[in-house]
């Protein structure tokens, strides 16, 4: 089993639309669970029709146990620990726990996922205690970013938090890339410059196809699976195979 946190600290780089779609490529051959860790509760909307309060559960006590925590969805090969609004009250009460439940917690929760081949984590943007446990868990994390001045001025503060909570940073792969941009193309190169080969090969264009399949409760392989977008993201999940 390999757990894989997606974290950034900026908000809409697509985490959770990368975590729904890479979930969906992994699962064609492998067993894999996703833990929403974002009270927007986004990833467990599109996996469940009625998300129950799994993750709100298991974060304040050791005895909550995987069939209690987990939900089937929709696809064969892909169960879920959802979030629901109640995660931020469950996240003050972890707080308030010591040190060592709090990792002891956290750890319980990522071996939930024991039986399974990936298990994939949607971070929310904000590093919480709870979060940053959770981070700690897990045997890799990986960076989705946005291209963008401010962005790349801030991937070194990233990366500083990753390796704060004793993770592993697996790399940074690119998201809603405009190849008709060059100024996309010069932000890539500048990316490349500060993290060397811990840059993806694979990018994950902007694309109305991502976006329009969200929105109709798909993945982009289940809506148009033959465009270049939906293959982007296949390609991603093989790299990220290859790369943890």
């Amino acid at each position: 089993m390999k757990s894989i946190a997606f974290y950034n600290n900026k908000g809409g780089v697509a985490k959770t639309t990368s975590v729904i779609n890479l979930g969906y490529e992994l699962a064609h051959e492998s067993k894999v669970l996703i833990i929403d860790t974002d009270g927007q509760a986004n990833c467990s909307r599109f996996f469940t029709d009625k998300p129950k309060a799994g993750l709100d559960k298991a974060l304040t006590s050791v005895e909550v146990t995987p069939e209690k925590a987990l939900s089937k969805t929709k696809y064969n090969n892909i169960d879920i620990i959802t979030a629901t609004a109640a995660l931020n009250r469950a996240a003050v009460r972890f707080e308030k726990l010591s040190d060592e439940e709090q990792a002891e917690i956290a750890r319980n929760i990522i071996s939930f996922g024991s039986e399974y081949d990936y298990v994939l984590l949607d971070m929310p943007p904000a590093l919480s205690q709870m979060t940053e446990k959770l981070v700690s868990a897990c045997d890799v994390v990986f960076i989705p970013i946005e291209l963008g001045t401010f962005s790349i001025q801030g991937i070194p503060t990233v990366t500083s938090i990753v390796s704060r909570c004793g993770a592993k940073f697996g790399g940074c792969f690119v998201t809603k890339f405009d190849r008709k941009n060059s100024a996309d193309e010069q932000l890539l190169k500048q990316l490349k410059e500060i993290l060397g080969n811990k840059t993806l090969n694979s990018k994950i264009p902007f694309s109305r196809v991502i976006k329009n399949s969200i929105s109709g409760g798909l993945t982009a392989s289940e809506y148009m699976g033959w465009t270049a977008p939906a293959k982007s993201y296949a390609a991603l999940a093989e790299e990220i195979k290859e790369r943890v």
